[in-house]
């Protein structure tokens, strides 16, 4: 199964709902500071400030792409990082929110049909119903959401040749569908999914280097790109030399503090793995925007990183600090992980009863994150220590 990791859904994230003014629509100063001021708010996790401005959007100019992408936008923010995909109920309001901004900025084209802002609002929006759909495996509704994607984008890069932020759109598609047939198998035979990964990859840097609000958003995507083990395209310093760019400039957001460690983990500095994490951990109950839910992705860095290094003991006691420090919250996927990296531990130290109980306890939950097959597989063979310490990549293996 393809994975749809948190980089990608995060540069879905980043495409503003302060998308570039073109074309003929004229607005007011103040809309376009609104929109700026609530897609900081978004970039910081701010959702008071970035709910309040959209607001302010919709106030002056109901059904504006602003207003309808900003708003679908702080809603799976939320979903995605204050919840951690965990609560279903926030789930819910996403899906709606998404169905109502859709339907909003159709109305909009219908009396500004020539507006590129509109089509780039609505191709990101069906972009993000696209990932979504993936990562629930509705892949039918995956594939065609993607396509009027990649429709709606054309159209606003057809009306504005220059609207370079439509790279970004069309890169992701290209880059991950290319990617698609060999690996998601069931939606290969029912369509043909044909994606080119070069051209991707060459539109993403076009976005990386001339968009006016994706360019970021790019750095991200290709970020994911570059750190794909073995691939074609892995280049995991330039995607650390990237990720610390974003960094600097939105330093109050723990999740870019995030990327970097996954980033340095990546490159083998296990030492500034450790170093930055532990930061990262103190973090959680002193600043704002370090919620408690991310305590889980801590412990997955800080056992993670042991389990690299061979040093297994340790990667145990890391894992079950990991356990009690999480107790009384509800499940997450990270907490999960943990629980799973947990049983491999154990599985490496021949502590077998207590490895398949870890993965029993992983399959008493409804399968929402993908972990079941790894650990069913687990349970009918016990996990080894790699050769070299390859544990595989940081975050959760989906």
């Amino acid at each position: 199964m393809h994975k749809v990791s948190r980089l990608l859904l995060a540069a879905w994230l980043m495409v503003a709902p302060c998308l570039p003014v073109r074309g003929e629509i004229k607005l007011p100063p103040d809309i376009m500071t609104y929109a700026t001021e609530g897609i900081n708010g978004v970039y910081s996790l701010d959702y008071p400030t970035a709910q309040k401005n959209i607001q302010r959007v919709f106030a002056q100019e109901p059904d504006h792409p602003f207003a309808h992408f900003g708003n679908a936008m702080i809603a799976w923010s939320r979903y995605e990082y204050e919840f951690e995909t965990s609560d279903d109920s926030q789930r819910k309001v996403f899906e709606d929110i998404l169905d109502n901004s859709i339907s909003g900025i159709k109305r909009w084209l219908k009396t500004h049909p020539d507006d590129p802002n509109g089509y780039m609002g609505l191709g990101a929006l069906y972009g993000l119903r696209a990932l979504f759909s993936m990562r629930t495996r509705r892949w039918i509704t995956a594939y065609f959401s993607g396509r009027l994607a990649i429709k709606n984008l054309e159209r606003s890069l057809a009306l504005d040749p220059t609207y370079y932020d439509a790279f970004f759109g069309l890169g992701i598609y290209q880059y991950f569908t290319g990617t698609l047939p060999s690996v998601i198998k069931i939606l290969a035979k029912v369509v043909a999914i044909r994606g080119n990964p070069d051209e991707g990859v060459r539109q993403l840097n076009i976005a990386r280097e001339k968009a006016t609000f994706t360019s970021d958003s790019a750095k991200l995507i290709l970020i994911e790109v570059q750190n794909v083990r073995g691939g074609k395209y892995y280049d995991p310093q330039k995607s650390l030399e990237f990720i610390r760019q974003l960094h600097a400039k939105y330093p109050s957001n723990p999740l870019m503090h995030y990327v970097e460690i996954i980033c340095l983990y990546e490159t083998g500095q296990y030492k500034e793995v450790s170093s930055l994490a532990n930061y990262f951990l103190e973090q959680i109950g002193h600043n704002p925007y370090y919620k408690d839910i991310y305590i889980a992705r801590a412990y997955t860095a800080l056992g993670t990183v042991q389990m690299a290094q061979g040093n297994f003991e340790q990667a145990r006691d890391v894992f079950e600090k990991g356990r009690e420090a999480l107790h009384g919250q509800e499940v997450s996927r990270w907490g999960l992980w943990n629980e799973l990296r947990l049983g491999q531990v154990y599985d490496v130290l021949g502590q077998r009863d207590k490895a398949v109980a870890q993965y029993k306890y992983v399959l008493s939950f409804k399968d929402k994150w993908g972990f079941d097959d790894l650990a069913k597989s687990l349970i009918k063979k016990p996990y080894k220590a790699p050769t070299q310490g390859d544990v595989g990549p940081l975050p959760p293996q989906i």
